[in-house]
């Protein structure tokens, strides 16, 4: 059966098959005079167009006039629906699709999910909750918090975990999400620059799409080091200056308190958290919040995948699923128990780079040719990803290529930087 899992969060939305393929793209849509832009491109410009650019249209999905009026958009659903038939059309035009939903969403929102999808060029099967999906393969029972963060808001799904996992409620943290992280970091550092230079990169639109379009690579490199050198483009020239980790943490530790508490007051004695991977997109979330439990980043999808018969059913009728069978069910842990996810002993099969994966296979070649990565199973390229006794082994000379992992033994979620380039490893099952 040839179907793809698109996993809804603004964060990133995600498609996902099990020939191993996957597609991220973030929930931005721009309207212009041609039409609607999503995902990347609609980033690009976000900062540069605000007036045109939409961020909230899947946290309120909904049938309300647009405030920008415009012949191509009228409502939120038109602007994720556009998204959906782009993420389809990078996803290879797949014939049938299962929807995992996060748990904010509700019946009127799926109505209209649902709705979109039955005016769109693939058929939907089924509709799940993501958390159930995911939670499904963690291999953890008894009473289960599952956290997840989005553009605009986290969600924290309750879970009875035994021989299946079944979500039992959810609560919803709004006005804590990615965003108000990226918007407190970016205030950070322009706030450095304005201190060092005189120089303020939001006061433009252009100096503020350049910061926010830099700030995930500054983010994700700064997790291996206390310092990090940075630099911005200005009519004036560039200007550098070292990002400090801690004093970086400092400046959202405000926002990261708000939610720690939040979670602490909403956490029961005995439920054990599980966190989306995209929770490790904030800086020194892990660290303040204590010993929990990270999903791979394909949690969802292959949850999905697994369970495609329990999900779609044997009638026509398109049910939404909050109880999966459990994979690898293990004792109960403490909530203090740190356990190790299935990545830890997994394998990396695919890297993935701008929201491309590429398998690895018996050997992955790389190079940097025209200021892009390119990827080949031929002998071609001067750093290359090879698998040598069930391992999976890194091998380059380039000075400028980095990595979180051990070279000789890189597991699942390990990046590699090279020069300005950054890839992820990932386990597709």
């Amino acid at each position: 059966m040839n179907v793809a899992i698109i996993e809804i969060n603004d964060s990133g939305l995600c498609c996902g098959n099990d020939r191993g393929e996957l597609i991220v793209c973030p929930g931005y849509a721009l309207l212009t005079e041609q039409g609607i832009t999503t995902g990347k491109a609609a980033f690009e410009r976000a900062y540069l167009e605000p007036q045109q650019s939409f961020s909230q249209y899947w946290r309120q999905l909904n049938l309300s006039p647009l405030p920008v009026p415009n012949r191509h958009a009228r409502h939120h659903a038109d602007l994720a629906y556009a998204q959906l038939l782009e993420l389809h059309r990078e996803s290879g035009s797949p014939p049938k699709i299962v929807f995992a939903t996060p748990g904010s969403f509700d019946r009127d929102q799926l109505s209209i999910l649902l709705g979109l999808a039955k005016a769109s060029p693939f058929e939907a099967l089924g509709l799940i909750d993501s958390a159930v999906a995911a939670a499904s393969q963690s291999g953890i029972s008894g009473q289960l918090l599952h956290l997840d963060i989005q553009l605009h808001q986290c969600v924290l799904t309750r879970l009875n975990a035994d021989s299946h996992v079944e979500r039992t409620g959810v609560e919803v943290i709004a006005g804590i999400g990615l965003k108000s992280f990226y918007d407190t970091w970016a205030q950070h550092i322009a706030d450095m620059f304005i201190r060092q230079y005189r120089y303020d990169p939001l006061h433009t639109a252009a100096g503020e799409q350049q910061l926010y379009d830099l700030l995930p690579n500054w983010l994700d490199q700064i997790t291996e080091t206390s310092e990090l050198a940075i630099a911005l483009d200005s009519p004036q020239g560039s200007y550098r200056l070292n990002l400090n980790r801690s004093d970086l943490l400092a400046s959202s530790r405000t926002r990261l308190d708000q939610l720690q508490k939040k979670v602490r007051n909403i956490r029961r004695e005995g439920e054990t958290i599980i966190a989306s991977h995209r929770t490790l997109l904030l800086q020194g979330f892990s660290e303040q919040l204590g010993a929990i439990n990270t999903l791979p980043n394909d949690a969802a999808i292959q949850g999905c995948l697994n369970n495609l018969e329990a999900i779609i059913g044997n009638d026509e009728t398109i049910h939404f699923i909050t109880r999966l069978p459990s994979n690898s069910v293990q004792p109960q842990i403490s909530a203090s128990t740190s356990v190790p996810t299935p990545t830890v002993t997994a394998t990396p099969t695919h890297a993935l780079y701008q929201h491309k994966a590429h398998e690895i296979g018996d050997g992955l070649y790389i190079r940097i040719d025209d200021d892009q990565l390119i990827f080949s199973h031929q002998h071609t390229g001067d750093t290359s990803l090879t698998k040598e006794n069930g391992k999976v082994q890194l091998h380059s000379d380039r000075p400028d290529l980095s990595t979180s992992n051990n070279r000789d033994n890189l597991l699942p979620g390990a990046t590699i930087h090279i020069g300005a380039h950054q890839l992820q490893l990932i386990e597709v099952t």
